[in-house]
């Protein structure tokens, strides 16, 4: 690596580690880009020929998440358990990776939607939907998912679930764990309700 990419290297994450301090002291809306060039030690065109903007700037922090966790999901989906197991380690990982830094997922998880999840047009297929379609089909060749199931709806729903109770943990006022929250309830999913 040359000298010249190792810097470019350096000065995203100084821009990455200012910013996600401030976003944390002061929240995302109050944090100006020149706040973040100023802490940083560098001019605003630097920051802008990283990110043409601060929503930029907060899309790549949640790219740079989900990527890091992702990346671990991928050894889990690949251990020989079962598919249950699979998907419930695979959401309680997910739930615990967020319990990390609350307020920073709040903030990042909130500023998204405030910005892209308005918009039909603009929504993308979860990539927490695309692991679960994954496990739910992989499960169904293996005999481990009854056969009649509608994996995409599956899927969906179980993501739904995910999403949803994401929402009634980052609102509460209650302080809870909510990889335990998630896990309970993927398993009253898996088990059925009993009606």
């Amino acid at each position: 690596m040359s000298l010249r990419e190792k810097k470019k290297i350096e000065t995203k994450n100084k821009i990455l580690e200012v910013s996600g301090r401030l976003f944390k002291e002061k929240g995302i809306e109050n944090t100006t880009v020149d706040e973040i060039t100023r802490e940083a030690g560098i001019g605003k065109g630097t920051f802008f020929n990283y990110f043409p903007s601060k929503t930029a700037l907060l899309l790549y922090f949640v790219e740079l998440k989900e990527e890091l966790t992702y990346s671990q999901i991928k050894h889990e989906t690949r251990r020989s358990i079962p598919t249950k197991e699979k998907i419930k380690n695979t959401l309680v990982f997910v739930a615990k990776t967020n319990e990390k830094d609350k307020e920073l997922t709040k903030m990042f998880v909130f500023e998204y939607l405030r910005h892209y999840g308005v918009r039909q047009d603009e929504r993308k297929s979860s990539r927490l939907s695309n692991i679960l379609y994954s496990l739910i089909e992989e499960g169904l060749k293996k005999g481990d998912v009854k056969n009649n199931i509608e994996v995409k709806k599956a899927a969906d729903i179980i993501s739904a679930i995910y999403f949803h109770s994401l929402m009634e943990w980052l609102w509460s006022e209650t302080d809870y764990s909510f990889s335990e929250d998630i896990s309970g309830k993927i398993d009253m999913i898996i088990e059925g309700i009993g009606c």
